[in-house]
């Protein structure tokens, strides 16, 4: 059986998304004996990391979508797989499942999440157009009529799909909003990630398992996303002193390798780490606690046992702190960085009730992805030898 994986802009930076296919293509060599899978990625490296097949990331870092059609009708289904897609770019993905689609491949949408609004890069008139609209009034009309036309093209191109699983119940009910109330509901699959494998099986979490000792420095990790910067960069920077004068150090793990990496060094953390999702991994585990505007630092820091604080850049931090009875502190453009500071510093002393109300909502979301696992694989097997 073949699968094409794609539908998110892999090889590009990003070790959230590294993170999900890494953990799908895990799943689906497990659980379908002698599958071949193929991931559209802009790395070439990642053929003999995940042991697969590669092909363009078609229409993702420049490359068009010429050549998709011949390339899907090779396998036996297509699947768009993990991120923030369907909100933030969902329409390369949609053309791409279209496409497939139009071909007779089987598709299915798999972990996908949605934050409560669409991204409004997408749906802003400039220049002329906006001039003209401005003079009666109807650019408010128009803007909200783009959101309906994608919201229908959204509804009409997941109806085709064989199955649906999105990654939380709050990015299923705002597809539902849009006129697909039919999702699935799995979880982020970058929750198999090193969960029990090291720091929670092995004794390996160092400076984040809440035994230290006197000659081991607490630490926060800490990332913050340049996609959506935090507005007011001075309250940060005086977090970050507070920590350090509180006696503890300050881990930076960019999630993009280049931007985050470069936020950090322009902040003045002296020790950065992580620069695949296994070395992500690795530096959460080192840490007493983590602060983070991205999700999957989030995700990974959690998964080997780290406690975890988040700075919002849309829903899906609160939508992921919600497992844990947890909000976020604040969000990138409204962040009161005292009251932040206080809990960053009580969570480098003290992890409280963090490991007991960790187990409990790790239980529940494996379980919710098992159920969709299997449902998933299911689908996957009607499609083989189609």
């Amino acid at each position: 059986m073949k699968v094409l994986l794609g539908g998110i802009p892999l090889g590009c930076d990003n070790i959230g998304d590294e993170a999900i296919i890494a953990c799908v293509v895990r799943m689906l060599k497990d659980s379908l004996p002698g599958v071949e899978l193929t991931v559209a990625t802009a790395d070439s490296a990642t053929a003999a990391r995940l042991g697969v097949t590669v092909v363009p990331p078609y229409g993702f870092a420049g490359q068009s979508l010429e050549g998709f059609a011949e390339t899907v009708r090779r396998h036996d289904a297509y699947v768009w797989c993990g991120a923030t897609g369907l909100s933030d770019y969902p329409y390369v993905a949609l053309d791409l499942l279209k496409i497939a689609q139009d071909t007779g491949v089987p598709t299915f949408v798999w972990g996908v999440g949605m934050d409560d609004e669409l991204n409004p890069v997408f749906f802003k008139v400039y220049g002329k157009t906006r001039l003209l609209l401005s003079l009666f009034g109807l650019v408010g009309w128009y803007e909200r009529r783009l959101r309906v036309k994608l919201a229908r093209r959204i509804s009409t191109t997941l109806s085709r799909c064989r199955g649906v699983w999105l990654r939380d119940p709050e990015s299923a009910r705002m597809l539902a909003t849009m006129g697909f109330p039919n999702a699935g509901i799995a979880a982020d699959t970058a929750i198999l990630l090193g969960n029990g494998e090291r720091g929670m099986g092995n004794g390996e979490r160092g400076m984040g398992n809440g035994e230290r000792g006197d000659d081991q420095l607490a630490t926060l990790g800490l990332c913050i996303s340049t996609q959506r910067p935090v507005s007011d960069l001075e309250g940060l920077k005086r977090m970050i002193a507070a920590v350090r004068a509180s006696g503890a150090r300050v881990l930076g793990i960019p999630m993009n390798p280049k931007t985050d990496r470069a936020l950090l060094e322009r902040l003045e953390v002296e020790n950065i780490a992580g620069d695949t999702p296994e070395a992500v991994l690795d530096a959460a585990a080192g840490c007493s606690a983590v602060l983070s505007s991205r999700l999957h630092l989030l995700i990974l820091a959690a998964n080997v046992g780290t406690p975890i604080l988040g700075i919002a850049r849309g829903s899906k931090l609160a939508n992921w702190l919600a497992n844990f009875g947890r909000t976020v502190e604040g969000s990138v453009s409204d962040c009161d960085w005292e009251k932040v500071t206080d809990h960053v510093l009580a969570a480098l002393k003290d992890r409280g009730d963090w490991d007991a109300v960790r187990a409990a909502a790790y239980e529940r979301l494996n379980a919710r992805l098992e159920t969709a696992r299997a449902e998933f694989i299911k689908g996957l097997e009607g499609c083989h030898g189609r």
